[in-house]
């Protein structure tokens, strides 16, 4: 593969994984919020009943958790109805081994909550969990892309640098020497300038006596 096809799979690869995880960590998010609002009606079901039971009132409390089971399976089936469309989302979109063990950990919390409802709820917070963990190595594998991109960049500026300066070299070696004037050689020496011979002043006539 040619260096700069390369790069522009790993620049694909990477923006995939990066979504991807993305994705992951949303539908955790979403799961772990499902997962707190069980725990909330799991606490508020465990006060109620403590409060009935001090009471000793069986028929309430046989109410009481019909009540909460009602409730809890009406959750569940939201909740199932939410992680279907998350699947259908996944389904075909890409065939990363990160999304396919997401996919696959929401399958087997879908097809298990389906014959144990209202039960089902419990794993919630597990399959949050593995779902977030498929998404942090998905974006791990992306950001070793980008690092792997950037230092593959790196290099090629350094070799571009290198071959920038072999041919100043080539191109500086092939230009003609000037020629030096050797250190030794006598400088002619200038004629000494012939001094100027003191003007005579003719004489004056002598008057004659």
């Amino acid at each position: 593969m040619k260096s700069k096809d390369k790069k522009i799979v790993q620049q694909e690869k990477s923006k995939e994984l990066l979504a991807l995880s993305n994705q992951l960590f949303a539908t955790a998010k979403q799961l772990s919020e499902y997962h707190a609002d069980e725990l909330k009606g799991s606490m508020a079901y465990a006060i109620s009943y403590a409060q009935t039971a001090a009471h000793q009132d069986m028929a309430q409390l046989k109410a009481l958790h019909g009540a909460v089971t009602a409730e809890a399976s009406k959750r569940m089936e939201v909740y199932q109805a939410k992680v279907k469309t998350i699947l259908d989302q996944m389904e075909g979109k890409s065939v990363d081994k990160h999304l396919k063990e997401a996919r696959s950990v929401l399958t087997a919390w879908y097809k298990n909550a389906k014959k144990k409802i209202p039960q089902g709820a419990e794993q919630l917070g597990q399959v949050a969990h593995n779902v977030a963990d498929a998404g942090i190595r998905a974006f791990k594998e992306g950001r070793k892309l980008i690092n792997e991109a950037a230092a593959d960049a790196a290099k090629d500026l350094k070799k571009t640098a290198k071959k920038e300066a072999s041919k100043a070299k080539k191109v500086a070696s092939k230009k003609p020497a000037l020629k030096k004037v050797p250190v030794n050689q006598k400088v002619a020496k200038k004629a000494p300038a012939k001094k100027a011979s003191p003007k005579t002043t003719p004489r004056s006539p002598k008057k004659p006596t």
